[in-house]
């Protein structure tokens, strides 16, 4: 049976989708199927990672209203309704619609008492796929000045369920943060990895991130990138996990895996033999003995 993997943090630019990558490319190594599924659609970079050359399969569509004058009573129902304020006009005035405002939540389509607002969609996003011989992924972007990045987080990981059963392991790679876009992947998880690093903020963020996973009632592991970095705070990440109980796996700050990045390879196929690719063996090995309890 399949079993997922949710990969994330609170605080962004942590390493979080080199992790998420790296861990893709080990569990391969072992002989399993693998499928990674990059739902930080506001900054997908995992085909970038992965050296992929992704095609575009699909959009993501959403509600956008469209407003009939000639059944329009004017009596402004919706933009009182509206709680983005995207549509605007006083009574006895047709609506004006500020498209970039709207979030698509057609509660105005419902209170209109004509039914002057018509079923109309505008795409948001953009749902890519590739592979590179190992591991196959499943990418969602929203496009730019779009609001909706939940919705398009919500459909790219719907999309790749169609194909989960295909697969031992999936990696969902999530975006920074604690909000919703967070928990559709976290609450459909076999396991949470959350990535920080030893600073205040780092400690911060995780310790947010951490009470997410308590709500979600997940078992859960903790990667602290660059642990041995100077002036670093290793300190107070330790008493965060300490609160919760989970085990820390210490990735050491090493120029190589910023080399990897740059060359667009992952840091477990350039230099399998150093210290960052035999803590991301040992966070494998950490997470299949938590999966296959």
């Amino acid at each position: 049976m399949v079993k997922i993997i949710c990969v994330g943090g609170g605080k962004g630019g942590t390493g979080k989708s080199s992790v998420a990558v790296n861990m893709s490319i080990l569990l391969t190594e072992k002989g399993f199927r693998v499928l990674l599924v990059d739902a930080d659609v506001e900054s997908p970079v995992d085909h970038l990672l992965l050296g992929i050359v992704r095609k575009k399969i699909g959009e993501v569509k959403s509600f956008l209203p469209r407003i009939d004058s000639e059944k329009c009573i004017r009596c402004s129902a919706c933009a009182r309704a509206c709680p983005e304020h995207a549509l605007i006009g006083l009574r006895g005035q047709v609506p004006t619609l500020l498209k970039e405002l709207c979030e698509g939540c057609k509660l105005c389509y419902y209170v209109c008492p004509v039914k002057a607002i018509m079923d109309n969609y505008r795409v948001i996003g953009e749902i890519y796929e590739g592979s590179n011989g190992l591991v196959h992924l499943i990418q969602g972007e929203v496009l730019p000045g779009v609001k909706q990045h939940v919705n398009v987080t919500i459909a790219t990981i719907r999309y790749g369920e169609d194909f989960f059963e295909k697969y031992d392991y999936v990696i969902i790679d999530t975006a920074p943060g604690t909000g919703a876009n967070i928990w559709f992947p976290l609450i459909k998880s076999d396991l949470a990895i959350a990535v920080t690093e030893p600073t205040p903020l780092g400690a911060n963020d995780l310790y947010r991130y951490l009470e997410l996973v308590k709500k979600a009632q997940k078992r859960f592991l903790v990667v602290l990138n660059k642990a041995n970095i100077p002036g670093g705070r290793k300190e107070l990440v330790i008493k965060v996990v300490k609160k919760y109980g989970g085990d820390i796996i210490e990735i050491p700050y090493d120029r190589e895996f910023l080399e990897s990045y740059i060359k667009n390879k992952p840091i477990a196929s350039l230099s399998p033999n150093s210290g960052v690719t035999k803590a991301l063996r040992e966070l494998i090995r950490k997470a299949l003995t938590i999966l296959e309890s």
